[in-house]
């Protein structure tokens, strides 16, 4: 154990003063003791406050920074899109582990601690799943765990391309999955990562195009299958053309068909 003190920290209950931070070796936070005597421990060069997390993140777009920033006259989502699917197209597991390790360093400094990594970017760059099925999941888990960054991981069912079960493009096809085979990832990297205190792994639906209400369903029921609670994320809608597509598929907007 190694004891810190803050002369004042951010509690759940607001300030407090004289606070003994107690820290085992794996780096989890045992006890908070405020009305604390600093003998025998590490003082703080400042007050105390929780660490920031990154609700959702997408660490391999970290490598296309300058990119896509400045299109043409008709520059939208859409065009920024197309971009990212270039760039993707060309990404390497080991590519992708540089650059999740080189955000999450980033994010560290910045005082983010942990991170809710929103992952799509699933198979080999011919669309096929790697021999080892969460082999670019694996990459994820690895930077965070060289960088010391709390991890969320969200792996992302993404089967169509448009509301209603639109065919999916060909940019998106190392994204793709039908709810099982992204269940049976799920269920890996819960099983390896069951008794990682700062490791979570849940699911995220990618968006109401990417998905049916069936298999939106069907991913769901089966994550309530497995063992334990889980979080669930999804983006409601990126842009205003989907809330108006989503209107024209279902005669509600996102969240109200959510």
């Amino acid at each position: 154990m190694t004891d810190y003190f803050a002369e004042r920290a951010w509690l759940p209950e607001g300030w407090a003063r004289d606070v003994r931070l107690r820290v085992d070796r794996a780096g989890t936070l045992e006890s908070v003791t405020p009305g604390s005597s600093a003998d025998g421990c590490t003082r703080l060069a400042g007050p105390a406050i929780p660490g920031i997390p990154n609700l959702h993140s997408h660490a391999f777009q970290r490598g296309m920074a300058g990119l896509a920033e400045h299109g043409g006259g008709d520059d939208s989502f859409w065009s920024w899109r197309e971009v990212m699917y270039r760039f993707v197209g060309r990404l390497t597991p080991e590519q992708v582990e540089a650059i999740a390790a080189q955000l999450y360093v980033e994010m560290l400094k910045a005082g983010y601690t942990s991170v809710g990594e929103f992952h799509y970017l699933h198979h080999d760059r011919d669309g096929q799943p790697y021999r080892d099925l969460p082999e670019m999941a694996w990459r994820v888990l690895s930077a965070a765990r060289r960088t010391g960054l709390g991890l969320t991981l969200l792996p992302v069912l993404y089967g169509y391309g448009g509301f209603g079960g639109q065919p999916a493009g060909e940019g998106q096809r190392r994204f793709l999955n039908e709810p099982e085979r992204l269940l049976r990832l799920v269920e890996r990297v819960r099983t390896e990562t069951a008794d990682d205190p700062q490791v979570r792994v849940g699911l995220a639906p990618h968006s109401l195009r990417a998905v049916t209400p069936e298999t939106l369903a069907d991913a769901l029921d089966g994550l309530r299958a497995l063992d334990g609670a889980a979080p669930v994320h999804i983006h409601a809608a990126e842009q205003t053309k989907e809330v108006q597509d989503c209107i024209d598929w279902s005669g509600r907007r996102p969240v109200e068909w959510l």
